[in-house]
């Protein structure tokens, strides 16, 4: 089955079960509302005493901010370490909820429910937890090392470049190598995850090895696969962008409404994510017995 009918059967698969992405927004909100909160009560205090309010509200005002800074220099550490705190816990939630969307899209109901989704993210948090934690040594890796590697060889080509126009299209090519390096790990580690679910199997080496066995014949074809989902992804945001910069916002009806299209193209990436993974779901069912 080629790539763009499994894409279509992920699609499907992702609308079926499209309460996913509205777990994943709800989810996503209520962390929000906990981590910004803080700061939200920390500026309005300020605000409140402040003359460059009524500047801050149009746009960032220099001396405000610079006010702002010298006022609570002395709480600055503990803001920080508030913002670290929030994004670890952010990441360990996204390790939590992604054991729940993969169960769910494993299972042959058509329709799953809330305690459906909790119990899967309770069941495999454990092993995508090993997993992430073993990811994060592979990311530097290739961050590190295999990166600059490329870096480095992509030099040679734009200074052996006799005009300016090859040296700016390597220059631009070097964002696009790191993106695609880490499209790679991500597909790689996803597919790891994939694996412990529909294989319910419990040790994570042991899946990275069979995982690497079962990418070995198909891996072009996955990555394939991996960047359409990319697409769709991008698509849905340029579609966004470009509804954004039409919309007037000198109204206050108009910016609620600009506040609820943000809000939908927060459900569309939180469905963006169920069709990553749904993609990688097809794509192992398509192809486990042609592999061994």
């Amino acid at each position: 089955m080629g790539n763009f009918k499994i894409l279509g059967r992920a699609m499907i698969l992702s609308f079926r079960k499209s309460r996913l992405a509205v777990r994943l927004w709800t989810v996503n909100i209520l962390f929000s509302l906990f981590a910004v909160t803080p700061f939200f009560f920390l500026i309005m205090k300020h605000m409140s005493h402040s003359f460059s309010a009524e500047h801050t509200l149009q746009k960032l005002d220099i001396f405000w901010l610079a006010d702002f800074i010298y006022r609570y220099m002395n709480v600055t550490p503990a803001v920080l370490g508030s913002a670290l705190l929030a994004a670890v816990l952010y990441l360990l939630l996204s390790v939590f909820l992604n054991g729940g969307i993969i169960g769910c899209l494993n299972r042959q109901e058509a329709k799953t429910t809330l305690a459906d989704f909790f119990h899967d993210c309770g069941l495999y948090f454990w092993r995508f937890f090993r997993l992430f934690l073993f990811s994060i040594p592979v990311y530097l890796i290739f961050i590190g090392i295999f990166y600059p590697l490329l870096k480095a060889f992509l030099e040679i080509f734009r200074r052996r470049a006799p005009t300016e126009w090859p040296a700016m299209i390597v220059s631009n090519l070097r964002f696009l190598v790191l993106v695609l390096l880490l499209t790679v790990v991500a597909m790689f580690f996803d597919y790891i995850k994939i694996g412990l679910v529909t294989g319910a199997r419990k040790k994570v080496l042991k899946e990275t090895w069979l995982t690497l066995k079962f990418m070995r014949r198909g891996f072009f074809k996955a990555w394939g696969l991996y960047l359409l989902a990319g697409l769709v992804f991008v698509a849905l945001t340029f579609f966004y962008l470009e509804i954004v910069r039409l919309l007037p916002k000198n109204r206050p009806l108009l910016v609620l409404l600009v506040f609820l299209w943000q809000q939908f193209y927060v459900l569309c990436r939180q469905w963006s994510k169920v069709l990553f993974f749904a993609t990688e779901i097809e794509f192992t069912r398509e192809n486990m017995g042609k592999t061994g």
